[in-house]
């Protein structure tokens, strides 16, 4: 395997309107080192990448051991985790790291190692198939292939703006290119190519009576459409889905017409502009419990409301909304069992339980988070007291087996009283399922190396 190795300062090249890691080889060969040194906002870049990328492996539908655990930047903080084409993508506070997740060893990086800007000012962004990469530190971007950590496309941006589309700073990431949106009384929704001569479009859409502003909320990606929320003043949120590749409207929903809050859990009045969406394959869910959690369920691929009053109780909370159903817990009393009963449930969307798990809150302890649905098993990491070994359950949905993991690393949120600050450490994207393997990051940091796992 043939690395390049770049080193140098990163850009600054500015659109009216907003867009939107250490590497090491498997093999013993040769580096190329590029002259090609260019600014990027005053940092200095060290950009790794390889001519072979790791072959594609599947998802696994469960796991058995902790294969390898690997070792960040001394210093550097891990954000998130995400699959990529052929593994997996480790967003750094400075930076990138690519993964061979069948050994843990990096194929590429791109890390800026004195980049000092804030979670709020840099971000890192991949396209729905995994395939493309955009890094923002501040005002600029950089696209890189996933695959193999090559430089595609650099663009500057302005800051952001009452009329500018902003997602995350790096913008609406998709495979052919960047989406992007300006609002005034209609919203205007593009398409830059990253190669040129690639496809592009411009469409308009109606959104407020002039001279009213709409207000863009949230931009998201499904496999094939944009989705856009926005609201005109005083009247309530409007989610929009565009058909990626030509920038046709396929529907539109308003929310108190088309879908309902569950006033149960949102407050009233219900400021929903509080709450993102989140997407689980082709499906919106408004996140008002906690990340992938929430009562408001919309399949992109119709238009159509799946769901907008999915039960979550504090007896029988909703715990994951999933492509095909969703989640929940249990739990009643166990008369010579150590612990309280405990039965997770899947869901059909219609309420129909269609598979479950019978087990213990000694077995699961901490029921409610730190778990990863798979296709066989259910993993729950199980909290543990101050001198005990910390491990991971791996539950069999056809047998209820309870099989554990050692776990290499640290992982502690007893401490953290709210559910979805739980979810934000560890959970949807920071335990979570990618090609060939299962990653968990440690937290909280108790050490100046950041450190992730890799389950098989």
């Amino acid at each position: 395997m043939q690395m390049r190795h770049n080193r140098y300062p990163a850009f600054i090249l500015v659109i009216a309107f907003f867009l939107g890691a250490s590497g090491c080889s498997t093999e013993d060969k040769p580096e190329n080192i590029s002259d090609s040194a260019e600014p990027l906002a005053g940092n200095t870049v060290e950009h790794r990448s390889t001519d072979v990328p790791p072959q594609y492996q599947p998802i696994p539908s469960t796991v058995t051991e902790a294969a390898w655990t690997w070792e960040g930047p001394a210093g550097s903080q891990v954000l998130a985790l995400h699959p990529s084409s052929t593994g997996a993508v480790i967003q750094l506070n400075i930076g990138a790291v690519a993964l061979d997740t069948a050994t843990g060893e990096e194929t590429w990086s791109f890390l800026l190692p004195e980049n000092n800007q804030t979670g709020d000012e840099s971000d890192l962004a991949l396209s729905p198939t995994g395939t493309i990469m955009a890094y923002s530190p501040g005002q600029s971007m950089v696209v890189l292939d996933t695959g193999t950590g090559e430089e595609l496309w650099r663009r500057d941006h302005s800051a952001s703006g009452p009329t500018q589309f902003t997602i995350n700073k790096a913008g609406l990431i998709g495979d052919s290119g960047l989406f992007t949106a300006q609002a005034s009384h209609e919203i205007q929704v593009s398409l830059t190519p990253w190669e040129e001569g690639g496809p592009e479009w411009e469409s308009t859409l109606s959104a407020c009576e002039e001279p009213d502003l709409a207000n863009i909320s949230q931009g998201v990606l499904t496999d094939d459409q944009v989705v856009l929320t926005y609201a005109c003043p005083f009247q309530e949120t409007t989610v929009v889905g565009l058909d990626q590749a030509n920038g046709e409207e396929l529907w539109r929903m308003r929310q108190g017409e088309d879908y309902q809050l569950d006033e149960d859990i949102f407050p009233v009045p219900s400021p929903s502009a509080e709450f993102d969406f989140g997407v689980v394959g082709d499906l919106l869910v408004l996140q008002n419990i906690a990340a992938q959690r929430g009562t408001v369920v919309i399949d992109t691929s119709n238009g159509q409301v799946v769901a907008d009053d999915l039960p979550s109780t504090a007896e029988a909370p909703l715990l994951r909304v999933l492509p095909d159903g969703y989640l929940t817990a249990e739990e009643g009393e166990s008369p010579g069992l150590e612990g309280r009963s405990l039965t997770y449930k899947l869901h059909d969307f219609d309420g129909t339980v269609r598979q479950k798990l019978e087990t213990t809150t000694e077995v699961a302890r901490g029921s409610f988070n730190n778990f990863l649905v798979l296709e066989d098993s259910l993993l729950k990491l199980r909290m543990v007291g101050e001198d005990e070994e910390q491990d991971m359950a791996v539950l069999d949905w056809d047998t209820g087996d309870d099989e554990r993991v050692t776990l290499p690393i640290d992982v502690d949120t007893t401490d953290i009283p709210s559910i979805a600050r739980v979810d934000e450490e560890v959970g949807p994207y920071t335990f979570r399922e990618v090609p060939g393997a299962v990653l968990l990051r440690e937290f909280p940091g108790s050490r100046n190396i950041p450190r992730v796992v890799g389950f098989r």
